[in-house]
This record gives structure tokens, C-alpha cells and sequence, in this order.
């Protein structure tokens, strides 16, 4: 089936929400966001989608007051993707993104009296062009990725990775024989 009713459908939906909730909502091109894609922003918030932006399932981007969201052109999104933005998540052209990768540029503040608290501390993530990065991520606060990097399926991101790398996590399996026992 052509996408021609998505489509449609995006354009007034993030229209309205330019219109009601956020003057700074840019969108470039004709977006294919999937019908379930959540987008909450605030009236101080910047958001801007590139061009050409697919996101396959539940989609959910988060930008909080004074937030700033960049999404540049040719950007893929598989089902499960969060972006939560207190500070700035700017991605560049062309990433891709498997299923439940998650974006968090803050964290909560953790205080040794009361636990948990409500108060968040934030900073910038960034993630270059040409990205791959693979299902169950989790990118936190204060990450920058080069461009043309591979993060590996199950990975937990914090830091500066240079251009051209490619991540994965050590995970060692463990397999023991099973001996062979007659009742």
C-alpha cells in the first residue's frame, strides 16, 4: 500500500501540534512516520526533522522545556525508539536505528538521604552521520558518536566514540555439556 494517507496524515497532525504546542516544530520533506509515533514537545522546544525521516512502529520523542531535537534527512527508526531531550539530541543524516534503541541526554539525581529524586542533571548527546545502531541500545547523557560508526545490539553508550568504530559489548556465554544420564 503507497504511504500517501501516512503522509497526509503527519503533515496535519504535526501541523497542529506546530500550530497549538510548539512554534519551533520544523519539518523538511514529507515525513513517514508511523501512525503510533509520539511526538510531546514544549513551547520553548526546538525540534527539526530532516527530510525523508521512516520510523517503522512506535516512535516517541520527548523534548522537555528548552530542549533541542535535530534529526537530519534520510534518518531510519525501527519499532520501540525513544528520544528523551532536557538538554539537545542532534542526529545526523542517514543513521539508522534498530528496534528499542533509547536516547536519554538526562538522568535523575540520586540523593544518599531520599533516594531518587524528581530533579534531573542533563547533557548534550550528539550521533553523526551514517550510523548503524543495532537493536536494545541505550545512548545516555553526554555522548557523542563520530559518523560512520557501528554500535552493537545490546550495548550501553556513554562517552566520546571516534569516527569509524565500531562498538560492541563483551558478553561472554557460558556453555556447560549436558551429560548424558539414563533413568
Amino acid at each position: 500500500m503507497k504511504p500517501y494517507f501516512r503522509v497526509g496524515w503527519n503533515l496535519m497532525k504535526y501541523n497542529l501540534i506546530r500550530v497549538l504546542f510548539c512554534r519551533n516544530l520544523k519539518i523538511q520533506g514529507l515525513p513517514l512516520l508511523g501512525y503510533n509515533t509520539k511526538i510531546s514537545v514544549y513551547k520553548t522546544s526546538s525540534v527539526t526533522l530532516g527530510k525523508n525521516i521512516i520510523s517503522d512502529g512506535r516512535c516517541v520523542i520527548i523534548a522537555d522545556q528548552d530542549a533541542r531535537v535535530e534529526i537530519g534527512d534520510r534518518v531510519y527508526f525501527n519499532e520501540g525508539m525513544m528520544i528523551s531531550a532536557k538538554k539537545s539530541v542532534v542526529i545526523g543524516a542517514g543513521c539508522q536505528f534498530g528496534p528499542n534503541v533509547k536516547i536519554f541526554d538526562n538522568n535523575h539525581c540520586f540523593d544518599k538521604e531520599q533516594g531518587v529524586l524528581a530533579k534531573h542533571s542533563s547533557s548534550g548527546i550528539s550521533i553523526g552521520k551514517n550510523c548503524w545502531v543495532a537493536a536494545n541500545v541505550t545512548i545516555l547523557k553526554g555522548t557523542s558518536i563520530g559518523d560512520n560508526c557501528v554500535i552493537g545490539a545490546g550495548c550501553v553508550v556513554k562517552g566520546d566514540i571516534p569516527s569509524a568504530s565500531i562498538v560492541t559489548q563483551q558478553n561472554n556465554l557460558k556453555i556447560a555439556q549436558i551429560e548424558d544420564r539414563k533413568l
